[in-house]
This record gives structure tokens, C-alpha cells and sequence, in this order.
């Protein structure tokens, strides 16, 4: 089996973690099925500049698998029931310029819009067998009577589906109207980084700098010395600054959770997606939260990105993770918060259900229940969870695992 897989969510020289989660599976499979990828970078005719290994058609082997950055025509917030056909006039020309691709069986593209779709087209024209990994993007993009229209097109031609959940498998077929053939394979956790540390609740910073990062406006202190005690307690939330994560609806409660609980810190973990008026409503909604709070460590305080490993620090020193996003597909901070040994209080949406799975591992909310939220989040600062029985029920799934599914997959319809 030969396969090229494709997306425009994937790593490059200037968003190193974007789509961390599809490079993890890709390197994976490509253990023992190497495997080219081509991620396309949307340029603005206006603003064209040329992207990072376009070059002479060279992938860029310092990343694992090697990776193709060909450019693709994007106008911002216009056309966009047109973008699928500029990923297919990317995808297209960047295969019949490129040699390396000429014995490929298989195309493994991610995400149903407009990569998907657009992948799907130019398998269609080489007559190659096409398999189509449906995430939580979908969610989104079916509510576009153009843009669903054209996903549905490309569910019902796909030779396979993969879903990252069960839910999503459920809604890929309500969107086709029909029954389709799809095989549910979750996301994994990198076991060597996200794992149980015992006693390290009691080794992780306790927050008092105000440095702007990455679109925030406090800052984690870089020090790590023994200041997480038991009476300073700590909930962390893992998410892009978009609205969907619902980091607003976290902050909004948070009075009431401190006079609940007490000295509870809110620990905001995430990067900018482009959403500057959100970001911008967020930052004031937490300056005003913390001024109303007062006293002299700062209520909720948002640390921009945080490196892997300093997360996994982190989610173990945590008393909760909290998640209040209004959709998902799979969601990976939950997987590697439950890793980690943190309990978990998350809305009912997605995928969530089906990593939740016990009350012994956290509690799921209703979406838009301010008060149950409150409440769950509450009473898991109360209790004395099994940390250890939720870092093994967390880690029982890593990459390698979903890999070896994926390659069952495409190998059934390669060439």
C-alpha cells in the first residue's frame, strides 16, 4: 500500500501544533507504511507569498512523514462554497507536477471541508480509491446548504469512512440522509508525554505574572517551585480561543464558583485561530472578572500555548479539567487530561460521552446549562477521586493502536 494523505490542518514552520492530532496518526502509520503528505497553505492572491517546501516540488523531510506545503488560492471570508475546488485545483497540480506520486493506491485525506471534498474530486479524476477521516469539523460545515450539499457528494462516493467518534459517525449519516459504511476509530494520546505523576499536585507554579502571550493576558510563572498546596486549588481548561471552547461561559461562572469553593484559580490553556473579536471580548471579560474578585492572586488567568510537556505538569497538579465547548468531535485535551489522572467536567456535546464514560472519571453537563455546570464543577472539587484508575482507563489507547486500524482501512480499498 502506497498512500498520500492530505488536509489543511497539519503542522508547518508557523503553526507547529496545528493539527498535532493528524500528524500523530500519520507518523504512526507511517512506521510501517511510509507515506508522502500534501498540506495545502491558503494564499490571498494580494498578499501571495510562496509557501514554506514549495520549491522544486521538495517535501520537507525535517518533519515525519515528509510533508508537500503547495500554495491554494483562498479569499478570506468570500466564496467559501468554493474553496473544496480550489483544495482540488491545489491537490491536482501539486500531483501532476510531482513524480513521487505517480504509484500511489490510496488517497487518506482529513476533515470533510473543504480538504475532503476537494481530495475526493481529484481521487475521482485518477480513478485512485479515496478514504475520507470525518472530524468535528463537520459539525459546522453542514449547517452551509452549498457547502452540505457537496460534503454529502462526497460521503456517499467515498470507497471508505473513518469517524473519530461514534457520534460523528451518527451525524455523517443523518447529513447523508442515508446508511454509509463507516468505521469509527477514536484518536490516541502520545503515552510517552501524557501520563499519571504521582505527587506532582503539590509541584506546579502558582500563577502571579501578568505578561501578555499569544493573545492573553497573563502568563504562567516559568518557575516550578512547591506552591500548589491543598488549599489552593486549580481547574485548567485546554482549547483554541474560539468561541466554540467556551472559555467565556467558564469565566462567566467563576464568581460563583469562588464563593462556592473558595480560592479556586481558573487556568486557561490556549493558542490564537484568528478569532480577534472573541479574543478581545474574552481578555476584558476576565480583566473585569478578576477586578471584581480582587485579592492578590489573580482569579482566572490565561497562559497562551503551553509545550507538551509542560501540560502534562500541568493537567497533573489540576483538581479538575473543564471543558464548556458547544461542539467536538473527538476531543484530544480531554483524552490527555484523563491521561494525566485529572477528572473531567465537560458539556454532553460530540464525542465527550464517549470518553467520559464512568462518573468516576468526571461528569458530563447539559450544552447551555450555566447552573449544572456550576454544580458539577463544584462537587468535582469536593470529592477525592481514584487519579491513578483514571490515568490507566485514560492511556489504554495510543497512536500506534489507531494506526494499525487505519492501515486496515485503506489497505481494503488500495489498489
Amino acid at each position: 500500500m502506497k498512500p498520500v494523505a492530505t488536509t489543511l490542518c497539519y503542522p508547518n514552520p508557523t503553526q507547529p501544533t496545528y493539527g498535532i492530532f493528524v500528524q500523530r496518526r500519520l507518523a504512526a502509520i507511517h512506521q510501517t507504511h511510509p507515506l508522502h503528505v500534501v498540506a495545502p497553505i491558503p494564499v490571498c492572491p494580494p498578499l501571495r507569498r510562496r509557501p514554506f517546501a514549495e520549491l522544486n516540488n521538495e517535501p520537507s523531510h525535517a518533519c515525519e512523514p515528509p510533508v508537500f506545503w503547495p500554495s491554494m488560492f483562498y479569499l478570506p471570508g468570500m466564496l467559501k462554497h468554493l474553496d473544496a475546488q480550489f483544495y482540488a485545483d491545489a491537490f491536482a497540480r501539486h500531483w501532476h507536477e510531482n513524480e513521487r506520486l505517480a504509484s500511489i493506491d490510496v488517497v487518506d485525506a482529513h476533515f470533510v471541508w473543504p480538504d475532503g471534498v476537494g481530495a475526493w474530486r481529484v481521487a475521482q479524476q485518477r480513478r485512485i480509491p479515496f478514504v475520507c477521516t470525518i472530524r468535528g469539523k463537520l459539525v459546522s460545515q453542514a449547517r452551509h446548504p452549498a457547502r452540505r450539499r457537496q460534503i454529502v457528494e462526497m460521503l456517499c462516493g467515498a470507497d471508505r469512512l473513518i469517524a473519530v467518534s461514534q457520534a460523528l459517525a451518527d451525524l455523517a449519516r443523518t447529513v447523508a440522509g442515508q446508511q454509509l459504511d463507516v468505521t469509527v476509530i477514536p484518536n490516541g494520546i502520545d503515552a510517552d508525554v501524557f501520563y499519571y505523576e504521582p505527587g506532582k499536585r503539590q509541584h506546579a507554579d502558582r500563577v502571579t505574572t501578568h505578561s501578555p502571550t499569544d493573545g492573553c493576558s497573563s502568563n504562567l510563572s516559568t518557575r516550578l517551585p512547591d506552591q500548589w498546596d491543598a488549599a489552593s486549588r486549580h481547574v485548567v481548561s485546554v482549547g483554541h480561543l474560539q468561541a466554540l471552547k467556551g472559555f467565556h461561559l467558564l469565566v462567566e461562572i467563576w464568581p460563583t464558583i469562588r464563593r462556592r469553593c473558595g480560592d479556586v484559580q481558573l487556568v486557561l490553556i490556549g493558542g490564537t485561530v484568528g478569532e480577534a473579536a472573541y479574543e478581545a471580548r474574552l481578555r476584558q471579560q476576565i480583566d473585569d472578572t478578576n477586578t471584581a474578585i480582587g485579592g492578590p492572586i489573580p482569579a482566572i488567568i490565561c497562559t497562551g500555548r503551553v509545550e507538551p510537556n509542560r501540560l502534562r505538569t500541568l493537567l497533573n497538579a489540576a483538581d479538575v479539567f473543564a471543558l464548556a465547548s458547544t461542539s467536538e468531535g473527538w476531543c484530544n485535551s480531554i483524552a490527555e487530561a484523563l491521561a494525566c489522572g485529572c477528572p473531567v467536567v465537560a458539556t454532553d456535546v460530540g464525542g465527550n460521552r464517549e470518553q467520559v464514560t464512568s462518573p468516576d472519571f468526571g461528569a458530563l453537563v447539559s450544552l447551555g446549562d450555566r447552573d449544572a455546570l456550576t454544580n458539577a464543577i463544584s462537587a468535582a472539587l469536593q470529592r477525592d477521586w481514584d487519579r491513578p484508575a483514571i490515568a490507566e482507563f485514560g492511556r489504554r489507547r495510543n497512536w500506534s493502536d489507531v494506526a494499525a486500524q487505519c492501515v486496515d482501512v485503506l489497505s481494503s480499498v488500495a489498489k
